[in-house]
Formats: structure tokens, sequence, C-alpha cells
């Protein structure tokens, strides 16, 4: 396998048929959802291409059902254990969408041009995601991910363009009235 990319965990066994749940990091699992077979890691050894048997979408998770696990005590031991694909597997992002690995490492700048820092991970919150900065400084700071702050993405470039909030990756203090 070329480049692995991280796209669940297995969270729970779920019915007695030895279904697992998985909570998929990168977007919703309905992306997912017409693939034949995943990398599963985490567990003993390299990764290994494990066909599905079924997947599909059940309250926000992604339920998988692999041939070779048939009881929920089979399906138990899977827990926490991580599902990849190939970047050439991923599915296709719409144009404003990103995979977090093609973000990590990009520097971030200032829309005057400063450098403040450099990707470090997103994280998804409640209304939107946020991108994990490692500022100049070493301290860490959650940058949303929204139009009116990130200006520019260039994953070919490796930069990201902001206009943040005071204090946000300076280490101001940030004025309240």
């Amino acid at each position: 396998m070329n480049s692995p990319v991280l796209v669940a965990t297995i969270v729970a066994s779920r019915g007695n048929r030895g279904e697992v749940a998985a909570v998929c990091v990168g977007g919703p699992p309905e992306r997912l959802l017409s693939l034949e077979e995943v990398f599963l890691g985490g567990g003993e050894g390299a990764l290994e291409r494990v066909p599905l048997l079924r997947n599909w979408v059940h309250k926000g998770r992604w339920i998988l059902q692999f041939p070779a696990v048939e009881s929920m005590s089979q399906a138990k031991e899977l827990v926490g254990r991580h599902i990849f694909l190939e970047e050439a597997e991923l599915p296709a992002l719409q144009e404003d969408r990103f995979y977090t690995f093609h973000l990590v490492g990009a520097k971030v700048l200032h829309r005057d041009g400063r450098e403040l820092g450099k990707v470090k991970d997103s994280q998804t919150g409640q209304a939107h995601d946020f991108l994990v900065v490692e500022r100049s400084d070493g301290v860490e700071a959650l940058v949303p991910l929204v139009r009116a702050i990130v200006l520019e993405i260039d994953t070919r470039a490796g930069k990201i363009i902001v206009d943040p909030p005071a204090g946000l990756l300076e280490g101001e203090a940030e004025e309240v009235r």
C-alpha cells in the first residue's frame, strides 16, 4: 500500500451478526458506501485488505459487515482498529473541500504575508471544522474553517491565507468591549 489514509475508526460492535460501527474522519460516511473492500489496521502487524460483505449508515455512523466476522464477540475484538484506504481510492471531494492530509504541514500566512504557523491537524466542530495550527511560538490554536477567516487554501503550494481575529494566531490579547 503506497499511501494509507485513515478514513474511520471502529468504535463498537453492533447487532449479533458481527457488524461494527465506525466513526468517519474527514467527511460523512455516506461518501464511502460504494466501497467493496478496505484496509484494516491497528491490530497485530501490517494493514490487511479486507472485503466488505455489506456497509450502510445508521445514525451518523458507518456500519460495516466483514465476511469473516460472524458474531458479536468477534466484532468486539475489532473495536479500536482503524480503517484505511489508498489515496487513489478516496472519493472525490467538492471543489472547496479537502482531506486533512492535504492540509497538514501547510504554512498558515496572514493576508499581509506574515507566517503565523503550520497546520498540524483538523477537528470537526458542531457548526464548522477547525484547523489545528501550531503557532510560531509553539502554542496550538484552533482556527475556524470559515470563509471570513480562511481566505485561500492552496494545497499545491502548501499554504493557507487567513485573516484571523486579533489574538488567535499572534498571541495578542483580544480587546473585549
